[in-house]
């Protein structure tokens, strides 16, 4: 990914429940995006950018992707940010008031009540009188819907220590995020990439849907077929051969970033207003990705697509 995006990526150690809970694993992720935000280019190996011109991105996959995605409501609400109101505002909680440029998840979970749909209609069976071997849902989730239920909300109450509040809370669970946390601007474009076939494909384009509703930029990847956190597997999943799905979703992530990065510094060269928000309901820029890679799909889409398709790497 730091190859693709041409970027610095930086990893955050913070401690995993139980040994931390949401209270302490933001603060660790704040930190560290703290530090990444005040340190030199110099220190971290890049000659090719200015300290001050370095856009800042935010980015994490399942639980990760969700304390991500939190974070990303945090530093919004911090910074003052609110529809038809002016908050107060804490700048002071990035060095020298520095904004998000954009964020980017694979499979978030943001839903920590575990109760969308998807939990239930994409759950991992076997169909009974084929004659191979065949599956449906979320492969990594093999149990029953009441079985993975119960396995998620464990991790859920994990997470949120004795405050069960946070469960349904807006910023701790961005799947229940509204109008104050979405609206007004303030948030970054944001890049989703997340299994057809994934147990929480809902906390991905529900969050997505509401989020453009209320006018940020958002752009969703739904890979048919594929289960939970797929882009970790794209070398092959140990086969030898590479998951095109999740080389897909890396490229496209790469892109999204030098495209989005591209565009902060030009809004900063002319003095406008970052993140840029719509003040009108709109809808995610969805994409629902098939395999083109077998031979029967050359009669489903045009010569065109398959060739913007091999030029972005997939």
């Amino acid at each position: 990914l730091r190859w693709l995006a041409e970027a610095i990526v930086m990893v955050v150690d913070y401690p995993l429940a139980p040994e931390g809970n949401y209270s302490v694993i933001m603060d660790s992720v704040l930190e560290g995006l703290r530090w990444l935000a005040e340190a030199k280019m110099g220190d971290l190996n890049c000659r090719s950018a200015k300290h001050h011109d370095a856009p800042l991105f935010l980015g994490g996959d399942s639980a990760g992707g969700g304390t991500a995605l939190s974070l990303v409501l945090k530093l919004k609400l911090a910074a003052g940010w609110a529809p038809g109101v002016v908050e107060q505002s804490h700048p002071e909680i990035l060095p020298q008031g520095q904004l998000l440029a954009g964020a980017v998840f694979f499979s978030p979970w943001t839903n920590l009540r575990c109760d969308s749909p998807d939990y239930y209609f994409n759950s991992f069976a076997k169909i009974v009188g084929a004659a191979d071997d065949v599956y449906v849902g979320d492969i990594m989730f093999r149990g029953r819907p009441q079985q993975n239920l119960d396995q998620f909300s464990a991790n859920a109450h994990v997470y949120v220590g004795k405050n069960v509040s946070l469960m349904t809370d807006p910023v701790a669970s961005p799947f229940y995020a509204g109008e104050r946390e979405l609206g007004g601007g303030g948030i970054p474009p944001l890049y989703f990439a997340v299994g057809g076939s994934e147990s929480i494909l809902g906390d991905s384009s529900i969050f997505a849907q509401k989020a453009a509703l209320y006018g940020v930029d958002v752009k969703v990847d739904v890979m048919v077929g594929m289960w939970h956190d797929f882009p970790m597997y794209s070398e092959g999943c140990g086969g030898g051969t590479e998951l095109w799905q999740g080389v897909r979703a890396l490229n496209q992530t790469g892109q999204f970033i030098k495209r989005i990065s591209a565009a902060k510094r030009m809004a900063s060269k002319f003095g406008l207003l970052w993140p840029p928000s719509r003040y009108h309901p709109g809808t995610p820029e969805t994409s629902y990705v098939y395999d083109l890679t077998r031979e029967d799909t050359r009669e489903w889409y045009p010569r065109k697509l398959d060739e913007v398709s091999i030029a972005m790497g997939y």
